[in-house]
């Protein structure tokens, strides 16, 4: 192991791509109603965007894209998925903007334009969610992030479950590539309740975080995906969240293991997902462009997305559904 070059320090990164008052006020408000909703569950949300955000311009299109769409939803609460590391399966491959803003690493060019994504992001009236991969980043966005998720390949880390304990917001906690749903309860418990744990050269302590869920992702044992956003599934679940005295907020991830990696198949599971009354959310995979093919702009460079035309018929199914069977 060796250094590759110091990081520039947070303030540095936030001078290059600074949120501004008026900026800071609309995230203020954001804030706000994420955590309304958390308790009151009033409004279906729906965390949507790139399976990873790997271009400026074309993240900025779609941000504004997705703003123009949420205004016609009143019942859905739009977050945009703005998720800049991948952790890979197999470590290797496209790390995500943060890392690789022009396919090389550049991390300093990388911190700089995941902001301006951000704040893109804000500027539209859009709160940001991001995967919590690095600890060590987090200050670096913890201005603009409204909602951070612990993903399949960290939630049962002990640092990442520590971390993610410590945050005032809201945050989903996903179970494993493995789709156990009764240790991925274990995982929110974890986050849920206090901790005490060394961060840095610090021995720090933790109040658990007041609004972390759990989120249903599927699974895989290597050879087959299942699906856990099934009826079954998610009442299972919602029997061991009241056990263990837990927030019943469930979240489906309907890409991934539960789409068999299948972009199409996101649109018939949130309509699964709309019906379920235990259900408050979901997570979407979704770009310019359908597909998924490195070097094309507006298409992912890793996971297969929808298309924003495929999109707009997920919510408008989402929105029927909820109008007609959840009313």
């Amino acid at each position: 192991m060796f250094i590759l070059k110091k990081l520039p320090s947070v303030e540095e990164v936030r001078s290059l791509a600074p949120l501004t008052d008026d900026l800071a006020m609309i995230k203020t408000k954001l804030d706000e109603q994420l955590k309304q909703n958390f308790i009151s569950k009033e409004r279906f949300v729906v965390v949507c965007g790139p399976c990873a955000a790997d271009d400026v311009v074309a993240v900025s299109q779609y941000l504004q894209q997705l703003s123009t769409l949420s205004e016609k939803y009143p019942r859905l609460l739009v977050v945009a998925r703005v998720y800049t590391t991948k952790p890979r399966s197999n470590g290797q491959g496209y790390k995500g903007m943060c890392f690789m803003p022009n396919g090389e690493i550049d991390i300093v060019t990388g911190l700089v334009n995941c902001r301006k994504m951000m704040l893109e992001s804000i500027q539209n009236g859009l709160p940001v969610a991001d995967e919590l991969l690095y600890p060590d980043l987090y200050p670096y966005f913890a201005d603009l992030v409204s909602y951070w998720f612990v993903g399949a390949r960290s939630s049962e880390d002990s640092l990442h479950r520590d971390f993610a304990s410590g945050l005032d917001c809201c945050v989903g906690v996903k179970n494993a590539t493995d789709g156990n749903i009764i240790r991925a309860v274990d995982s929110l418990y974890a986050v849920s309740h206090p901790s005490s744990f060394v961060l840095g050269d610090n021995l720090v302590s933790t109040q658990g975080c007041k609004m972390a869920h759990l989120v249903l992702r599927g699974g895989s044992n290597g050879e087959q995906f299942s699906s856990n956003l099934d009826e079954q599934s998610v009442s299972f679940a919602t029997t061991l969240l009241q056990q263990n005295g837990l927030s019943f907020n469930i979240m489906v991830d309907i890409s991934h293991a539960n789409s068999a990696k299948i972009a199409l198949n996101q649109i018939e599971n949130a309509a699964t997902a709309a019906k379920n009354p235990n259900v408050f959310g979901i997570m979407a995979e979704s770009y310019l462009f359908a597909g998924c093919k490195t070097g094309q702009f507006g298409v992912s460079k890793t996971d297969d997305c929808l298309s924003f035309a495929d999109t707009e018929k997920l919510f408008d199914i989402v929105n029927y559904v909820l109008a007609t069977q959840r009313n």
